[in-house]
């Protein structure tokens, strides 16, 4: 095998547990999409794309925290960067299209899908709590309290001295994405009423400058922010400022990509159903053409022969 080749998958790490969690959550989706799809091959919910939506969400979760993107992320800041970018901005929203509450009931054994169900229940004493953190401000609040305070200097040296808080930090950076992304999905189960266009385009568009802000701030400090960088080896012969401006702007740029993205297709399908009421409108309001009979009952007129 060729060295590199060999280095490559060498650099893998099968984690136990981050094995456990992600190939449970891919075995209760397929077997749920599975029996949907045995009941009624036409189902609505258990449709291909929505599969196809899920796996590569859970594809890039391992991608990101098994591969050797999660090695280089201890040794370059920028790798850093994009791993948790593409768990909160790709990842996150692919696994919400996937629909997976109601598909992975359907794998659960009834007594537990049935406990699931009182759980959140109307008269659940947990209801409260569920309608209150699924709260669009609250959730918002949370994802963005999240995202910025673990790049805090001295939390985000923190989680790459100690392994167990850099695990900390990856849980919650994902937990927080899926919470941030819950409202703008309507995934089920819906503790909320569904927010308007407009309201979904401030929620997804108010992120932006706060996060944007810390970007610049950290693509053009002139001095190292996060200092475990400087304790690591200079892998491929990077300068460490260089390698924080190529971090800071991945967070600047492509961390609010998707945000404007979803808010442009949100747009479009905002102004187009208009455009199909007011159409819908206007020929309810064109008077029906009464048609003149041709000929007069009692007035017949023979052509010429």
């Amino acid at each position: 095998m060729h060295p590199i080749v060999r280095a490559l998958f060498s650099a893998w790490d099968l984690r136990p547990e981050v094995l456990l969690v992600l190939g449970t959550m891919l075995l209760l989706y397929c077997l749920g999409w599975w029996r949907i799809r045995s009941r009624n091959p036409q189902s609505k919910l258990a449709t291909k794309w929505r599969l196809a939506s899920y796996l590569s969400g859970i594809f890039l979760v391992a991608a990101m925290l098994l591969s050797p993107v999660d090695a280089l992320s201890g040794q370059l800041f920028f790798m850093h960067m994009t791993q948790h970018m593409v768990m909160i901005t790709f990842a996150a929203p692919l696994l919400w299209l996937g629909n997976p509450f109601p598909i992975s009931m359907w794998a659960l054994p009834k007594p537990i899908s049935r406990l699931i169900s009182r759980l959140i229940s109307s008269n659940s004493l947990l209801r409260p709590l569920f309608v209150g953190i699924t709260s669009p401000g609250v959730s918002w609040f949370i994802f963005l309290s999240v995202y910025l305070g673990w790049h805090d200097p001295n939390l985000y040296n923190s989680a790459l001295y100690h392994d167990r808080v850099h695990d900390l930090q990856h849980v919650t950076f994902f937990l927080a994405a899926l919470l941030y992304w819950w409202p703008i999905f309507d995934g089920a189960p819906k503790f909320q009423k569904r927010m308007s266009t407009p309201a979904r385009l401030a929620y997804l568009l108010g992120v932006i400058p706060p996060t944007m802000a810390a970007g610049i701030v950290i693509a053009t400090s002139p001095v190292l922010i996060y200092t475990y960088y400087d304790s690591v080896p200079n892998i491929w012969g990077m300068d460490k400022l260089y390698d924080q401006a190529m971090a800071g702007a991945i967070m600047w740029i492509p961390g609010n990509e998707m945000q404007v993205q979803v808010a442009v297709i949100l747009l479009y399908r905002w102004l187009s159903y208009d455009a199909k009421q007011e159409q819908k409108r206007s020929m309810a309001a064109i008077p029906a053409v009464q048609t003149i009979p041709a000929v007069q009952s009692g007035n017949t007129t023979e052509p010429n022969e």
